[in-house]
């Protein structure tokens, strides 16, 4: 978010993933990509993340945590999950859910 590079985020994604927003429910790597767009069109700045959990299971890995973001001078954070799978030689998000966290959380 940080570089604004819409390509390098999509590309983090499979073909076929599945990105769950508060925004929506974006299904394929384009989807997402226009997404990510939106995203970074509104001006999202100072952009962290934080895993907190990881698990493996398989071929598949788990990751959950917080992230951390300024639109403008306002803090914003929130929590994802992801499911990472390889492919080909990368490992690449198969399935992301992002939340917004409720205000005083």
């Amino acid at each position: 978010y940080n570089r604004k590079d819409v390509d390098a985020m999509a590309n983090a994604f499979t073909e076929d993933a599945i990105r769950v927003t508060p925004s929506g429910m974006f299904v394929g790597r384009e989807a997402i990509r226009r997404n990510l767009q939106e995203v970074v069109a509104l001006g999202l700045h100072d952009y962290t993340v934080q895993r907190t959990e990881s698990r493996t299971v398989g071929s598949f890995v788990f990751n959950a945590g917080e992230w951390h973001a300024k639109l403008g001078d306002q803090p914003l954070h929130g929590y994802y999950t992801a499911i990472i799978v390889r492919d080909g030689n990368r490992a690449k998000i198969m399935e992301e859910t992002v939340t917004v966290a409720a205000p005083g959380r």
